[in-house]
């Protein structure tokens, strides 16, 4: 039984998807807001969660009515993603351009004719699932590190859709050793580290002032691969555009004191994504619990 409920639902998404793909885009837009308007005021412990978030991070900075702006907006985006995303099954290079202006592509080119592979640092941040399909103007397989969806149809759903874009995902428990081997081929490997970490595996810097457990595998990849970083983030622009940036080469702290390289590493990079939060506050996935953990002061 529960097999056959896991294929009616992974059916039902992918007819959603597909219908949202065969609108105009203005249209599928809309109704992705929607959707997001209908979330907001449906799912009220994520809501909570966000204007929580919205709080910590801004404070005083911002006034209750802005920070609930923002979060009704934060769900609109996600609902708007979510239209991107199901046209991800008829990506091509040339449908990627018409959508999308890339900045940064050259030093892209320049980094890898060097001839190491390429860290990319992200976040769930704009349209993260469309970043990838950059890649696709590329001549270097890319390897994006991803933490599978927990149930069976949105695993299915996910691990489809991306594949569109040709890039094959490393599952989280093998990030460190899998993305040393692809950055020693010369390939890209992407990664998103915006999330809460387990503290084992995390080291305690600041997050938009805030002291909290951040991944140290990013910087530990950077320093072990010794290869060169940049940061990748999709912004949205009017009809339906996006622009995706794509940074210099980030400097990496290499001092031979690895505990304290990993803690500055992973501050810069830290710092790069609070960076495009601050100046898009809208992109970013606030539902998440991201302080959930934090150190005890």
């Amino acid at each position: 039984m529960q097999t056959i409920a896991n294929e009616m639902l992974y059916g039902l998404l992918v007819g959603s998807l597909r219908g949202l793909s065969w609108l105009p885009l203005r249209a599928a837009y809309w109704i992705g807001a929607r959707l997001g308007d209908v979330a907001y005021v449906l799912l009220a412990e994520r809501r909570r969660v966000t204007l929580q978030n919205l709080a910590l991070a801004f404070g005083v900075e911002k006034t209750s009515r802005e920070r609930r702006l923002i979060a009704r907006a934060t769900f609109r985006n996600l609902g708007r993603h979510l239209v991107d995303f199901g046209r991800l099954r008829d990506i091509t290079a040339e449908t990627f351009a018409e959508v999308c202006t890339i900045e940064g592509l050259d030093r892209v080119q320049h980094l890898l004719s060097r001839g190491s592979g390429l860290l990319v640092l992200s976040a769930h941040f704009g349209s993260w699932e469309l970043v990838p399909a950059a890649a696709l103007s590329l001549d270097r397989p890319l390897q994006v590190i991803v933490r599978p969806p927990d149930h069976p149809a949105l695993r299915r759903l996910a691990e489809v859709y991306r594949q569109r874009c040709g890039y094959r995902s490393i599952p989280k428990r093998e990030a460190l050793s899998e993305s040393l081997r692809s950055l020693q081929r010369g390939e890209l490997v992407a990664l998103l580290m915006d999330q809460s970490s387990l503290r084992r595996e995390a080291v305690e810097v600041e997050f938009f002032g805030i002291k909290t457990f951040t991944s140290m595998g990013p910087a530990l990849i950077a320093l072990r691969s010794r290869c060169p970083v940049v940061s990748a983030f999709m912004v949205r622009e009017d009809g339906g555009r996006h622009r995706l940036m794509i940074s210099d080469e980030i400097p990496v702290s290499r001092t031979g004191d690895l505990r304290r390289d990993i803690e500055e590493n992973t501050r810069r990079f830290n710092g790069i994504i609070e960076s495009y939060i601050r100046c898009y506050p809208d992109h970013w996935f606030w539902l998440h619990r991201r302080w959930k953990q934090r150190p005890a002061e």
